[in-house]
């Protein structure tokens, strides 16, 4: 069975056999097209290292505060 799905202007050919589609609801073909349609992508590699290069800064690296009294 093919099925076609339309993808903004491009229509993509998803082949799939149906030992997939095994289970009543479909969901092993269901994963199976998506998982064709939507391959993962990696992060772009200048935003992956922003996230793990900043760190928070802690109440430790300030100089303790004093109550002003008088």
């Amino acid at each position: 069975m093919i099925t076609q799905i339309r993808n903004g202007a491009q229509i993509t050919q998803v082949s799939h056999d149906a030992a997939t589609a095994g289970d009543p609801a479909g969901l092993g073909l269901a994963l199976a097209v998506a998982a064709e349609l939507h391959t993962p992508v990696t992060r772009a590699p200048e935003v992956a290292s922003a996230a793990r290069g900043t760190a928070r800064r802690t109440t430790s690296a300030r100089p303790r505060r004093r109550t002003v009294r008088g």
